[in-house]
Formats: structure tokens, C-alpha cells, sequence
């Protein structure tokens, strides 16, 4: 399975996204920041509205990247083919207000990425085959 590698730098800090695929299927794993993890998972196929799961963070919190993989996904949905999971974690240690605010439009631009590759590397469906 070959990987993909997608990267935005502002502010002092980079996101970055994995990709993967199965067959038609994709994988995201967005992370950055000082301290990378998986907090967040958004599910997005397409003519379904995409679902967003927040885990916890320390006790009383939950992982807040949903606005991140949330942007991504609908950025990405017109170019998919079947189904995609987005795993988001993403933390920049004593975050500044001006770091804060770039992280949307940085997210944004991650999804330009994406879907213009996906788009231009579309995959055959492999047909399934049941007994």
C-alpha cells in the first residue's frame, strides 16, 4: 500500500496529512503540531452526511480537531469514490492566538491537496466476489 504525504507550514507549525488507500477506499491521518496523536476519526462516503467521533482528551475534555477533519472531509467528499476515514490529532504546545487561527484555513488547504490528488489518481474498483 503506497502512502501519500500532504504538508502546510504556517505560523510555526505544520500539519500534515497520510494518505492511504484500499481498493476505492482512503485513509487520512492528519497530525502535526509539538505533539501528534489520534483524538478525532470523521467518516465521509460519498451522499452521506459525514460523522464525527471526539475521544477524550484528560478527564472532562474531549479532542477539539472534529473542526479540522470536519473542513477536510467536506473539502474532500466531491472527489471520492467510495469511502473515507479522516483520524485527526493534532496539538502545538502553549498555542498562540494567531497559530489558533490559521489552523482552519491550513486544514483547507490540506483538503485542496487531497482532493485535487484524488482527483487525478482515480482507482479502479476492484469487484468483490461473494459465495
Amino acid at each position: 500500500m503506497a502512502e501519500k504525504v500532504f504538508a502546510v507550514t504556517r505560523e510555526g507549525y505544520t500539519m500534515q496529512a497520510k494518505l492511504s488507500r484500499e481498493n476505492q477506499d482512503v485513509l487520512l491521518e492528519i497530525t502535526g503540531g509539538d505533539v501528534p496523536h489520534y483524538g478525532v476519526v470523521t467518516i465521509v462516503s460519498p451522499g452521506a452526511e459525514a460523522q464525527t467521533i471526539a475521544l477524550p482528551s484528560r478527564p472532562g475534555h474531549h479532542h477539539q480537531e472534529g473542526v479540522l477533519t470536519k473542513r477536510i472531509a467536506s473539502v474532500i467528499a466531491p472527489a471520492l469514490q467510495s469511502n473515507a476515514f479522516i483520524i485527526g490529532g493534532l496539538h502545538v504546545n502553549r498555542i498562540s492566538k494567531k497559530q489558533l487561527a490559521v489552523a482552519g484555513t491550513m486544514a483547507q488547504a490540506l483538503g485542496v491537496q487531497i482532493r485535487d490528488y484524488l482527483e487525478a489518481h482515480p482507482r479502479v474498483k476492484v469487484v468483490e466476489e461473494f459465495a
